[in-house]
């Protein structure tokens, strides 16, 4: 890649057709889903407590990183810098991580939080659209993209901006969701709201549509899928979840009492079962 500097200004418009939450509106993004990290617990809360999994999902993610001393990190739509609070991989000496994040009030948090845990040579931190990353090209040896690329309005550009910053023995790690990903959530929502139950980020950037974009900006890209699924005990956080995007989050009483119906009935024995479909592209040899 020969360009060595940002092409253009973010996109803050909505974007045809697409959800708000799916790469529709920059401004809604920035500005109130992300403006702190209240919504994105909501929906942490449910995968943190009520996963199944044998290996925690940040413990997992890391290990793909395979990181070396003295290599520097960038973690773009870093959010709360919850990965590295919660993994408990070794960190090896003279590691350095840059965040960046649409949302100034994420990068802080992130910032501030990773900054207290004295794991790295150095912690930075910088409000950036990924689809024009402040950084010259060939900076980093590991960049991450955890579960963010599908809010892009333009993914293909971000992907073609990870590939420009990442040095050309680096690795990007990037997380989405799979086609069955919290599918008995989205049926709910579905009959709530009159919508596709699907999961509304899947087009933008799931895994399914993710690897042809990947491939055309890396020479190796590969799928590691994450096995776990949710036994949750708490009605309430599913309501929470379910209302922490749209169109939940401005549901009104007669909405909120059918979604609450909905998931009280799809508990049995006390548990509700949801799908997970989730995993990393590890993505090497920038073209």
């Amino acid at each position: 890649m020969t360009n060595n500097g940002p092409r253009w200004a973010g996109i803050t418009v909505a974007v045809g057709n697409r959800s708000k939450f799916a790469g529709g509106d920059q401004n809604y993004l920035r500005d109130e889903q992300y403006r702190d990290a209240t919504l994105l617990a909501k929906r942490a809360r449910l995968h943190k407590e009520f996963n199944t999994a044998e290996v925690g999902w940040f413990d997992w993610v890391a290990e793909w990183f395979d990181l070396q001393p003295g290599q520097s990190i960038l973690e773009c739509g870093c959010g709360a810098g919850w990965l590295w609070e919660e993994t408990s991989i070794d960190i090896p000496t003279g590691v350095s991580i840059t965040f960046t994040d649409l949302s100034e009030g994420m990068v802080a948090e992130a910032t501030s939080r990773v900054a207290s845990l004295g794991l790295f040579a150095d912690v930075a931190g910088q409000a950036a659209d990924l689809q024009a990353l402040p950084f010259e090209s060939g900076t980093f040896d590991r960049v991450v993209a955890n579960h963010m690329l599908y809010h892009l309005p333009d993914p293909e550009t971000g992907v073609a901006e990870l590939a420009r910053v990442i040095r050309s023995d680096g690795v990007v790690v990037a997380a989405t969701n799979g086609s069955h990903h919290m599918r008995e959530l989205w049926s709910i929502r579905a009959e709530v709201f009159g919508m596709a139950p699907v999961d509304n980020t899947l087009d933008v950037f799931g895994a399914d549509v993710g690897f042809p974009v990947l491939r055309r900006h890396f020479a190796d890209v590969r799928w590691e899928h994450y096995e776990d699924s949710l036994r949750v005990s708490d009605n309430q956080a599913v309501l929470d979840y379910l209302c922490s995007t749209p169109p939940g989050e401005t549901a009104d009483q007669g909405q909120l009492d059918d979604l609450t119906n909905l998931i009280d009935a799809a508990f049995v024995d006390g548990h509700m079962h949801i799908t997970k479909d989730v995993g990393v592209f590890t993505c090497r040899s920038p073209r």
